[in-house]
């Protein structure tokens, strides 16, 4: 067995992010970019919880995206700082017929079924410019990394995290919904 050497930190000494390191580039392999589940456990929220609690949770934590769960923690769905916004809050409301603080995250949520994925083998072989590139052509905010042998949810990338990572924006154009053109005539 080998004996490590100690020493106490120096006064310099800081504690980095991610974002601080400028290795990320398009040609990066893309797991460099993923939250791999099965190093990091995954940000989870409980899908009966008040949306503003979930937000509040969202904020404190730093993150953008929760992975939404049942009484069993099984996986039912996404929920972003996004869907959470006061302009969100404010259609589904009107939708639903709901006091604000009657909103749960699972009125908010985008359900399992409406989610995109890849296969983890592919993912694991293509560039962050690919993953870049996906996620624009799907209008996708972000993606779930499935390993499809045993079925498991491996991991997810979000635009948010790689636009951090690569020091750039990573744009991705929304597609419309009925919502958004119904909104959109309203005003005019």
């Amino acid at each position: 067995m080998k004996n490590l050497n100690v020493f106490a930190l120096a006064e310099n000494d800081h504690l980095v992010q991610p974002e601080e390191f400028e290795d990320i580039q398009g040609s990066t392999s893309a797991l460099a970019i993923l939250t791999d589940f099965r190093s990091h456990k995954p940000h989870m929220v409980d899908c009966h919880l008040e949306a503003s609690e979930a937000l509040e949770l969202m904020l404190a934590e730093d993150v953008s995206i929760k992975l939404v769960v049942d009484d069993q923690k099984e996986f039912v769905g996404v929920i972003s700082r996004d869907d959470l916004s006061d302009h969100s809050l404010l259609l589904k409301q009107m939708a639903l017929r709901l006091k604000r603080d009657e909103l749960l995250v699972r009125d908010l949520m985008h359900n399992r079924s409406s989610i995109n994925a890849i296969d983890y083998h592919q993912f694991k072989r293509a560039t962050v410019a690919d993953v870049v590139s996906t996620l624009k052509k799907n209008h996708q905010e972000y993606l779930l990394v499935v390993d499809t042998d045993p079925h498991h949810i491996r991991g997810i990338v979000s635009s948010r995290d790689i636009s951090r990572r690569l020091h750039t924006p990573v744009e991705i154009e929304k597609e419309l919904t009925f919502i958004d053109i119904f909104t959109a005539v309203r005003v005019f």
